[in-house]
């Protein structure tokens, strides 16, 4: 099933789903910083409801400091069991706007993803990468 709306108040609803497998993914625009924080809850809200399912978050890279600590935050929801991947494509501006990169955090990933990541990343950087500070970070960590 695919459901669209805010994410934040209908999760509840749809958690867990009957066939007791699911991906969710959590995607904010983040343009309000308190999207972060909603976020981090609505992460460990979900796990409670639903500790099995896959939750995929993606989230900018900006040099806002709620983006900058995100992943340590969600690292400490789950300390087992999830993959962090970033693409950074190309340096930050000096003016401290705009986008220059991606990150995405996946709590229970399915096993075979990091080594997927580990191939493909490269390529992305190669291809995306817009400067000599294009680059990727991929780190994750089992049950």
């Amino acid at each position: 099933m695919i459901y669209e709306g805010d994410g934040f108040e209908g999760i509840k609803a749809i958690l867990p789903p009957p066939p007791r497998r699911a991906l969710v993914l959590i995607d904010p625009s983040y343009e309000d910083k308190r999207d972060y924080a909603r976020t981090l809850t609505c992460v460990e809200e979900s796990l409670k409801r639903f500790a099995t399912g896959t939750y995929a978050i993606w989230y900018p890279l900006v040099t806002r400091p709620e983006s900058q600590r995100f992943a340590e935050q969600l690292k400490a929801i789950q300390p087992n069991g999830w993959l962090h991947a970033s693409l950074t494509v190309k340096k930050p501006l000096a003016d401290g706007f705009g986008l220059f990169g991606s990150g995405m955090f996946v709590l229970n990933p399915p096993y075979t993803l990091a080594n997927e990541l580990k191939e493909s990343l490269p390529y992305l950087v190669d291809m995306l990468g817009e400067d000599g500070n294009a680059s990727f970070r991929l780190e994750h960590r089992a049950e």
